[in-house]
């Protein structure tokens, strides 16, 4: 794949994040999600909580990360289907 066409995936794959983030589908989820993470932080100590935060992006972004891997491989494989469906 070209750089130009790996930007595109990127984009539309942020794009279609941002869109989930949004979603009104996620929000209770999300919702009960943040009174959790609220709860816990009010338990921890300040040193603690920096700790948690530090941990909490850290997984955040191996998460993105894959998920990104995962779109990319997954247009990468309707790729290689579309050129052997148009070849036959």
């Amino acid at each position: 794949m070209t750089h130009w066409s790996n930007n595109s995936l990127i984009h539309r794959f942020d794009k279609l994040a941002d869109k989930a983030d949004t979603s009104t589908i996620f929000q209770p989820i999300t919702e009960q999600l943040n009174a959790l993470e609220m709860e816990l932080l009010q338990s921890l100590q300040s040193d603690q909580q920096t700790l948690f935060r530090e941990w909490q992006d850290k997984g955040l972004a191996l998460e993105y990360m894959k998920k990104e891997w995962i779109y990319l491989k997954g247009v990468q494989d309707g790729i290689k289907i579309l050129s052997q469906l148009h070849s036959e």
